[in-house]
This record gives structure tokens, C-alpha cells and sequence, in this order.
């Protein structure tokens, strides 16, 4: 995770304090996914945070200075999505 953008890292950083999600926290304050058990868990947290996000963008709530949109929620499951391939845990994505 240590070549994702700071943009991507920092919205999932926002949604998993404001979601509270600890085993997420931990893992983006690492930047590392060390196990099959943390890319399923960050694969548990980028579903709660689609649903949060989604809530967000039609409440027009601002998060790093600007409004959310679904978009960037789906920018962020994609670059995740392919990290936790890239790093031989592919066989855990839908």
C-alpha cells in the first residue's frame, strides 16, 4: 500500500475513523496488508464504507474538502481491489 496516492489513503483514513473501524485503522496506518485475515477485513471495510459513502453523497456531507461522491468511493475499491490481488489474494474478490 506504500505506492497508493495519499489522496486514496486519506479517504479511506477519514471513512475508517468515522465508521470506527480498528483492524482498518491499524492496516492504513501501516500501509501494509500483512495477511490473508487483514485483506479480508480491508474487503469487509471498503463494502461498510460504499454504504457510508453513499448516504454521505446524498446528504452532501464534505469530506477533505469537498463533497463526496460514489465516484470516489468506487476510485478507492478499485485501487485496493487490485492491490490485494497484486499481493496474491485475488481469490478473495467477488
Amino acid at each position: 500500500m506504500k505506492n497508493i496516492h495519499q489522496p486514496i489513503i486519506d479517504f479511506m483514513y477519514q471513512y475508517a475513523e468515522k465508521i470506527n473501524d480498528k483492524g482498518a485503522l491499524t492496516i492504513i496506518k501501516k500501509l501494509s496488508i500483512d495477511s490473508e485475515s487483514e485483506a479480508k477485513n480491508m474487503l469487509t471495510f471498503l463494502e461498510l464504507m460504499c454504504s457510508h459513502v453513499l448516504e454521505d453523497s446524498k446528504n452532501n456531507v464534505v469530506i477533505l474538502n469537498q463533497p463526496v461522491c460514489t465516484s470516489d468511493a468506487e476510485k478507492v475499491c478499485d485501487v485496493i481491489e487490485d492491490h490485494i490481488e497484486d499481493i496474491g489474494y485475488e481469490h478473495l474478490i467477488d
